[in-house]
């Protein structure tokens, strides 16, 4: 059965308008950047922020706060210095899933040396993701993003291979993964309207591939925007196609709000009476439509 897209929009439209309020930040992980004025400290609290942001909402906060935190009042700042407060912050650092105090510490060096090499001005990483190109491209330019990182690392690390740790941080630049931290990443500078930043002017919001987190492939199964049970890089570019059609220069509007179906709402794509009965979505979902016998 075809999806009607009228009615699909309209829904998203009403979820859109429930969870566009600054009181829902705090499920999120762009609680941190939003915490800062300074477009330098905005976009590297935002860089830091979606590379861990994996794990449940919780985990991600209780180890980025503390990080933040160290880095006082303006992170660029601090982290371009590279006093003996430096020294003392990466003393601090705490383990985090795949990655363990070292990786972390090398992440922060690296990360540091970096800022220290680029021109003080905002943007700082827009230019890495479509150097020597003309636009952004779907084929490479996250990978080449990604490489980028990759080489900085090995630079830190004396050249020596990364550990599965710092490699998943940044991600395999040859994977056909979706890249959703990185997509994120993409979608807080990219995007001007609420709840996105807007700093970069050279990729636009319909070019960019929709962040496929967990709840995002829950959801585009149960709304019917897809039956695949695997998602990669091609899955993010299709997932944005489709919500071209509903919004051509912005695909990546509902993004933020469907996640809340999941985050807040607890949306396990299946049936249950006390979440299903009353989520905005329910008249465009195939398991609230299926238990109900529509």
């Amino acid at each position: 059965m075809p999806i009607d897209l009228e009615l699909l929009h309209s829904k998203l439209e009403e979820l859109r308008k429930k969870y566009e309020h600054l009181q829902y930040l705090d499920t999120d992980p762009i609680c941190f950047p939003k915490k800062y004025k300074d477009p330098l400290d905005i976009e590297v609290v935002s860089f830091i922020s979606c590379l861990y942001a994996y794990g449940n909402v919780k985990s991600i906060q209780s180890f980025l706060k503390p990080i933040f935190e160290a880095l006082g009042p303006s992170p660029y700042q601090s982290l371009c210095v590279g006093d003996e407060k430096f020294e003392h912050f990466l003393k601090n650092l705490k383990v985090y899933r795949f990655q363990t105090k070292k990786d972390n510490q090398i992440f922060f060096r690296t990360l540091k040396r970096v800022l220290q090499n680029l021109e003080k001005k905002s943007p700082l990483f827009e230019s890495k993701f479509i150097e020597g190109q003309t636009k952004f491209t779907a084929e490479s330019s996250i990978s080449k993003f990604q490489k980028f990182w990759e080489e900085e690392l090995k630079i830190t690390k004396g050249n020596q291979k990364l550990s599965y740790g710092l490699q998943f941080l940044i991600g395999k630049p040859e994977a056909k993964s979706p890249k959703k931290r990185l997509s994120l990443f993409l979608r807080w500078m990219v995007r001007t309207a609420y709840p996105d930043f807007g700093f970069y002017q050279r990729i636009h919001p319909n070019q960019i591939p929709f962040p496929l987190d967990v709840h995002i492939q829950k959801l585009i199964r149960i709304l019917g925007i897809t039956d695949r049970k695997t998602f990669g890089a091609k899955e993010a570019y299709l997932i944005k196609e489709f919500f071209k059609k509903i919004n051509p220069a912005d695909p990546l509007l509902y993004d933020f709000y469907l996640t809340r179906v999941g985050i807040i709402e607890r949306c396990n794509a299946k049936y249950e009476k006390t979440i299903c009965e009353v989520c905005y979505l329910k008249e465009v979902c195939l398991v609230f439509g299926s238990a109900t016998g529509n």
